[in-house]
C-alpha cells in the first residue's frame, strides 16, 4: 500500500499544471490542499494526511511515510527537503502510540532547502518562523524520551546546518546560530542560543529588531 501511494504521488508529481496536480492529489489521494496553493513539480507528497491551505510548495520536495501533514497559509517551503517518518512505526502497536506523526507548520512560515525533516515524533513550526541556509536537522526518534518532538517556537530564526534531538526545540522570537546542535528544549523567550550543545548565549535578544527586521521604536 506505501510502495503504491508514492507512485502514485510520483506520478501526479511529474504532471504538466499546478493546477492539475492540485486536483489529483484532491481526488485521488482525497488530500485537503487549496487550488490557491502551489505544488511544485516534482514534489512527493505520500502521507496518510494533508492540510495545506494557500501555501507554496516549490519542486523536488518529498514529504512520505505514515504521518499527518499540516501547511497553513502564507508558508513557503523551498527546494529539495525530505519530510520523513519511516515505516518501522507502525510495525508495532506500542510504538506507534509513541510517536505522534506529525508535521505541522503554522502561518507564514519559511524553509529554504536541502533540509531533513523526521515526522516521527512530531514536528511542529510555529507562525513567521524561518529555517535557513541549508543542511540542518530535525530528529524526532531514536531516545527514551517520553515526548520526542520537536517544537520551534513563533518568530524564530534557525540558521544552516543545525542539528536538533529528540525532545529539543525553542520558545518564541529565538534565533539558533548555525552548526549549532540543540539537544533540550529551551523555554526562553527572547534568546540567543547557539553552541556543540547549544545553550543560551544572550538572554532578552530581539533578533528582528538587531537585523532591522522590525522597525525600532
Amino acid at each position: 500500500m506505501r510502495k503504491i501511494r508514492v507512485l502514485v504521488s510520483f506520478l501526479i508529481s511529474i504532471i504538466p499544471g499546478n493546477f492539475l496536480r492540485i486536483a489529483l492529489y484532491r481526488f485521488l489521494m482525497q488530500y485537503d490542499i487549496s487550488f490557491s496553493s502551489k505544488i511544485g513539480f516534482l514534489t512527493i507528497i505520500a502521507v496518510d494526511n494533508v492540510v495545506i491551505k494557500n501555501a507554496t510548495i516549490k519542486e523536488f520536495n518529498r514529504f512520505i511515510g505514515p504521518y499527518t501533514l499540516e501547511v497553513d497559509k502564507g508558508t513557503i517551503i523551498g527546494r529539495n527537503n525530505e519530510f520523513h517518518c519511516g515505516t518501522w512505526v507502525e510495525k508495532n502497536l506500542q510504538i506507534s502510540k509513541q510517536y505522534l506523526r506529525k508535521c505541522n507548520i503554522g502561518e507564514n512560515c519559511f524553509i529554504t532547502s536541502f533540509h531533513f525533516i523526521d515526522t516521527a515524533g512530531g514536528f511542529e513550526l510555529k507562525q513567521n518562523s524561518l529555517i535557513g541556509g541549508r543542511q540542518s536537522q530535525f530528529w524526532t526518534h531514536g531516545t527514551s524520551e517520553n515526548d520526542p518532538s520537536v517544537v520551534i517556537g513563533e518568530n524564530c530564526y534557525i540558521a544552516s546546518a543545525v542539528r536538533f534531538a529528540p525532545g529539543s526545540g525553542t520558545g518564541n522570537n529565538c534565533i539558533v546560530g548555525i552548526g549549532s546542535i540543540v539537544t533540550q528544549r529551551f523555554q526562553n523567550n527572547n534568546a540567543l542560543i547557539a553552541g556543540s550543545p547549544a545553550h543560551i548565549i544572550k538572554e532578552n535578544y530581539h533578533w528582528r529588531k538587531e537585523w532591522y527586521w522590525e522597525r525600532k521604536d
